[in-house]
């Protein structure tokens, strides 16, 4: 029988992981069973209760707002 989280990964296409302290961030290009691409982006903090992870999914059609509001947002960081 096939371990979970190798179940989860089986769908991985492109993965960019991003190490920010006590926090890892990763991007994760991921095909769904229709075969169509998405874009799932997660955060895994340590805490003193153990790991907390939060997800985010993108869709092919949401992408480029997605992307333009993250460079609008960029030019005030």
């Amino acid at each position: 029988m096939e371990d979970r989280k190798e179940k989860r990964n089986n769908n991985i296409k492109f993965t960019r992981r991003i190490r920010a302290g006590r926090r890892t961030y990763y991007l994760d290009v991921k095909v769904n069973s229709k075969g169509e691409n998405y874009l799932v982006i997660s955060e895994n903090r340590k805490t003193e209760e153990g790991v907390k992870r939060q997800l985010i999914m993108i869709f092919p059609e949401d992408i480029d707002k997605f992307y333009d509001a993250l460079q609008e947002v960029r030019e005030y960081l």
